[in-house]
C-alpha cells in the first residue's frame, strides 16, 4: 500500500471544514489508499484519471479531490469543483 502525503495548502483548507466533511475526506483518502492499483476497487469510488498521474475522486456532486500517483506515495493536493480543478492542472 502506498504511503500518502497531503500539501499543506490542502491541509489548511480540509482543517476550514465542518468536522463531518473532515472526516468523509479522511475516509474517502483511505479508500483510494487501499483501491489505486486494483482496478476492479476503483468502481463506485468516482475515481477519474485526469493526465499524467493525476486523477481525482469526487466527494460530492460538486466537489472533488485531486492527487498525483507519484512512484512512492499518493500526493493530495488540492480540493475544488470542476471549474477550480480545471484552474488547478492548467498551472500544472
Amino acid at each position: 500500500m502506498k504511503s500518502v502525503r497531503i500539501e499543506a495548502t490542502l491541509r489548511k483548507k480540509i482543517r476550514g471544514k465542518p468536522l463531518a466533511q473532515r472526516r468523509a475526506i479522511g475516509r474517502r483518502i483511505a479508500e483510494i489508499q487501499e483501491a489505486i492499483g486494483k482496478p476492479h476497487l476503483h468502481r463506485g469510488l468516482g475515481l477519474r484519471k485526469l493526465r499524467d498521474e493525476y486523477f481525482e475522486v469526487r466527494l460530492g456532486l460538486q466537489e472533488r479531490l485531486v492527487f498525483e500517483n507519484t512512484s512512492d506515495a499518493l500526493v493530495f493536493e488540492f480540493i475544488g469543483n470542476h471549474d477550480e480543478v480545471k484552474r488547478f492542472l492548467r498551472g500544472r
